[in-house]
């Protein structure tokens, strides 16, 4: 950049028109200023004729430049791999983001566009601040940032109780008594008892009676899910059920149409495990450690009947993984013993142009992604609302 502003600049060029009149110093400060050029404009000396919108313009430049060096890196780094051409957008946008994120200095330009943030509702900013200040906690970021997460009625209804969280407490600081107190507040909304099933949990938030109750049971999965999803207190229960015994799945072939003539409420139930996932398909684990997911996952699928099989991977490889875990190589030979395949270094951002799964786009029914967890900080517990907010 400085280079450019060199080649921009003229020896002795008029002034701008658009800087303003430059006038002398009075004569108490003549003697600061003298300094001042003494020790400061030695290293500006030929930028004196830039214009701000030649810098502008310049920037612009520089910044398109840096576009399209990711670009061309890109294009380096998938020269000679075969990549299918359905595949190619998707992989030239995800390395290009990589790139672009990987760089040790990001530099903005002025004028570019910044992510906006959210702002607060002045009345929800008013009562944040009423409780620091009641609380004398107005210097500390983390109980504020509690108390940014909640809704306006949570935050009054913590008024009106006249809570304050102990600030001389020796085990735990005032954000996390105050984070737990929160989330209690939250589970007294919830309904009473133990364990609830969808029909009851849809039940409690409609304010439902127990003959709904009854009906809601008696629905196979089609109907069932086609009320639960498009049920919002306007129209009649028996009205809806009539309408979801004559609609149709907009999608076939999906775990949400998965045996639509089966019990509502059990299959419901078990919507989110691997009953519904094709026993014949295979499945793929990544950036698991020390691949105790991926067996876990293995003697799973095996107990339920499913033949396909596991293919485990880990981001390290197994060098690396031997340093860490002492039982990997255990790992694997009961992982092999249940027909899996593990495989090392693999990136999941990559698997489009890794050798090892090309053919594999059709025959994985289900695919995991362990991401890791944000890392530990000192001092701090998992329940601690700044570690919450390093996964969020």
């Amino acid at each position: 950049q400085e280079t450019l502003l060199r080649a921009q600049a003229r020896p002795g060029a008029e002034p701008s028109p658009c800087s303003p009149p430059r006038c002398e110093p009075p004569c108490h400060d003549r003697r600061t200023s003298e300094m001042e050029a003494e020790v400061g404009l030695e290293g500006l000396e030929g930028f004196e004729g830039v214009d701000e919108a030649e810098l502008a313009q310049l920037e612009a430049q520089l910044a398109e430049g840096a576009e399209q060096v990711a670009e061309d890196e890109v294009f380096e780094e998938l020269e000679g791999v075969d990549v299918q051409d359905h595949l190619k957008d998707a992989v030239e946008g995800n390395l290009r983001l990589k790139r672009l994120l990987s760089r040790d200095e990001v530099e903005v330009a002025p004028g570019s566009k910044k992510r906006r943030l959210e702002d607060m509702p002045p009345e929800k900013e008013a009562k944040v601040r009423l409780l620091l200040t009641k609380w004398g906690l107005l210097a500390d970021g983390v109980v504020k940032h509690v108390l940014e997460t909640l809704t306006l009625e949570e935050l009054d209804q913590i008024h009106t109780s006249n809570y304050a969280p102990d600030k001389f407490n020796q085990w735990k600081s005032p954000a996390e008594l105050f984070s737990r107190y929160a989330a209690e507040l939250r589970e007294r909304t919830l309904p009473p008892g133990s364990a609830y099933d969808a029909v009851s949990a849809f039940k409690y938030r409609w304010k439902l009676d127990f003959s709904a109750d009854k009906l809601l049971r008696n629905l196979s999965h089609k109907d069932l899910r086609y009320v639960l999803t498009n049920y919002d207190g306007t129209v009649e229960l028996s009205e809806l059920v009539a309408e979801a015994a004559t609609a149709e799945a907009e999608e076939e072939n999906t775990t949400a149409t998965a045996s639509p003539n089966s019990p509502g409420l059990l299959t419901i139930g078990r919507f989110t495990r691997l009953e519904l996932i094709d026993p014949l398909a295979d499945a793929a684990v990544f950036g698991d450690a020390n691949l105790t997911f991926s067996l876990k996952l293995a003697k799973h699928r095996k107990g339920l009947g499913h033949v396909g099989r596991v293919v485990a991977t880990t981001f390290e490889e197994l060098d690396t993984l031997r340093e860490r875990y002492k039982e990997i190589d255990e790992s694997i030979r009961t992982l092999e013993d249940h027909y899996a395949e593990v495989y090392h270094g693999v990136d999941c951002t990559r698997i489009a142009i890794d050798p090892r799964f090309q053919g594999m786009e059709s025959s994985l029914g289900a695919v995991y992604y362990n991401f890791p967890h944000s890392g530990a900080i000192q001092g701090f517990f998992d329940g601690h609302p700044i570690v919450n907010w390093r996964h969020e």
